[in-house]
């Protein structure tokens, strides 16, 4: 009884960065408007190809007006280092003093990317955290003012919401970084932004989110707040995802999902990721397998590996997704398997094979995962890159 008391008792902090989010159908238009309000005047756009041929993006533009002085429309999944340094050189030269993402986690953390490098300077490799195993993490003190972000998110990750980003190296390694003064000043949640992204990135980034909420729930930095937004994001995913799969026009399902992922994001703000997050960091790095699609795969392994000092966070996920009328043993034993099957009834992958990942190279990207600063926070230390394989060989 005493070691429960003391861990209920452990101090924590909750981070809130300065950020105003805005919900509703045709937020979109008001980017204009919110750069006002910023007092800012040289605004630079961040997205993707595909993003940048949609109407939301030309909304965005139309909105910004005259106060738009650049645009990079080339990122590609996973944030790529050597194109976030070269656009970084093209903002300064602009003098922006505002980025606006559209998109993904992928335009999220490109934008964040360059304002690092607009306060920072340097290479980006310069100001990234570095973990080495099994439980020594340096992080990087980024004390420079940035340039703030308005983000139009179009997928269900959360990523702008949160203080964090990463980018990945031409050799496949994801680096990561942590300022609170990245996260965006301004999120507009939009159901009508995400009418004409695929189906199947809504589920896979929905995955992501979902993820966020469930290692939030058992990471070494979980609090009594971040238990209580994840667990109402778990709650939200769980019955708009299926809603939208069924009827893809169900726009109070897409505000639901918004609604679900920004809580999932404010969920890691505080309490970080844990393992599952550094098994599919290693996977889009070396393979540029979709994150999401990572998140679907791997989450009911990782949950399975931390289930014998998570029993009690895994039996309230399982209730949170209906799992009802079992004993706190049996509901932490079902979580997983609840996990699995509601990624397989919303058509999400569940086999690392089927993505493409070929079996003879999990052992070096077992190795990669040994030096993500995810694993600082997972509830089982991790020494051995053996373990890690392991839950990738049950997975693949």
């Amino acid at each position: 009884m005493a070691s429960k008391e003391k861990e209920e008792l452990r101090p924590f902090q909750v981070a809130v960065p300065l950020q105003r989010v805005v919900f509703g159908p045709g937020t979109v238009d008001a980017v204009g408007q919110e750069a006002d309000q910023l007092g800012c005047r040289r605004a630079f756009l961040v997205a993707g190809p595909n993003t940048s041929r949609t109407l939301l993006y030309d909304r965005v533009r139309r909105s910004l007006g005259t106060r738009c002085v650049g645009e990079f429309t080339g990122v590609q999944p996973h944030s790529l280092v050597p194109d976030t340094e070269r656009v970084a050189v093209e903002a300064r030269n602009l003098a922006v003093d505002l980025l606006v993402s559209v998109g993904g986690g992928s335009a999220s953390d490109s934008a964040k990317g360059i304002a690092i490098l607009l306060a920072e300077g340097g290479a980006l490799a310069e100001h990234c955290d570095v973990f080495t195993p099994p439980d020594r993490l340096v992080h990087r003190d980024l004390r420079r003012p940035k340039v703030p972000l308005i983000a139009v998110p179009t997928t269900a990750s959360g990523a702008e919401m949160t203080p964090g980003c990463g980018a990945t190296t031409p050799d496949g390694i994801k680096l990561k970084f942590w300022d609170h003064k990245l996260a965006a000043r301004v999120v507009l949640l939009d159901p009508e932004a995400t009418a004409d992204v695929p189906l199947a990135i809504t589920i896979s980034t929905s995955m992501n989110g979902f993820a966020h909420c469930v290692e939030g729930l058992y990471s070494l930095g979980k609090n009594p707040v971040t238990d209580a937004l994840a667990l109402q994001a778990v709650r939200l995913f769980a019955g708009a995802v299926p809603r939208l799969v069924a009827d893809p026009a169900d726009r109070a399902a897409r505000g639901k999902i918004q609604a679900a992922a920004a809580l999932g994001g404010m969920v890691i703000s505080n309490a970080r990721t844990a393992l599952h997050h550094t098994l599919c960091h290693a996977l889009g790095g070396r393979f540029r397998v979709g994150h999401g699609d990572a998140n679907a795969v791997m989450l009911p392994h990782a949950m399975r590996f931390n289930l014998d000092v998570t029993a009690p966070e895994q039996a309230q996920i399982a209730w949170a997704m209906g799992v009802a009328d079992q004993s706190d043993e049996t509901a932490a034993a079902r979580a997983a398997d609840a996990v699995a099957g509601f990624a397989k009834r919303i058509g999400a992958p569940g086999r690392l094979r089927d993505l493409g990942v070929p079996r003879d190279q999990l052992p070096a990207a077992a190795e990669d995962v040994l030096h993500d600063r995810g694993l600082y926070f997972n509830p089982k230390p991790i020494t051995s890159a053996k373990l890690i394989l392991a839950v990738y060989e049950a997975a693949w």
